[in-house]
């Protein structure tokens, strides 16, 4: 059986770039600020509290790992769950409600129908800037639930809109996205320990 080796050029220096990225973007975000998002969590959980995630494009996909990750990998045996749905997964709601209204409306309307005042409700926008996300904090603003944004890039509207911010200062789409994902598994296993400790 042959080895190959990876020669050395500009696929390396990509991938190397790319990692150096996301791992110097991580060790700027403060701690502090996960911390809280991990705070609320704990908080809807212990109010009996539902958690709704949402997010476009590819922050939809981490919506959906996210939601999969709080809802099964928290699991403690003799603890009531974590109750989570990311917002993005309905997908004949969703087009039902673009082709109806407009993709403004996607999230908005699904959290009126949903979300209660003890809830938490994630927007999760690279941008930070698009309008159903806005629309969607907004609603969930007006119904009474504690609201937190992972953004990224200048963090645009959504840092302003939302109770708690967690700030992945980059512009490039990939290394936000990815460093959501990392936080979204930190986020996860904090939850975990804690609910363990408890």
């Amino acid at each position: 059986m042959s080895t190959k080796f990876i020669k050395v050029g500009s696929t390396n220096a990509v991938l190397g770039d790319h990692i150096e990225a996301v791992r110097d973007v991580l060790s700027r975000i403060p701690v502090a600020d996960v911390e809280r998002v991990v705070d609320a969590i704990r908080g809807a959980h212990a109010r009996d509290g539902h958690v709704y995630i949402l997010g476009n494009g590819g922050s939809a996909s981490t919506a959906t790992h996210f939601a999969c990750d709080l809802s099964k990998a928290t699991i403690v045996e003799g603890r009531s769950r974590l109750r989570v749905t990311s917002l993005a997964d309905n997908v004949a709601l969703l087009t039902a409600w673009a082709n109806d209204t407009s993709y403004e409306n996607v999230f908005a309307e699904q959290i009126q129908s949903l979300v209660n005042p003890r809830d938490l409700v994630i927007a999760i926008s690279a941008s930070g800037n698009s309008p159903n996300v806005l629309k969607g904090i907004d609603a969930a603003r007006e119904r009474g639930a504690i609201t937190v944004g992972l953004v990224g890039c200048s963090g645009g509207e959504l840092r302003y809109r939302v109770d708690i911010c967690v700030h992945v200062q980059d512009h490039d789409y990939g290394v936000v996205e990815d460093c959501h994902l990392v936080l979204e598994h930190a986020i996860t296993r904090s939850i975990k320990e804690g609910l363990l400790g408890d």
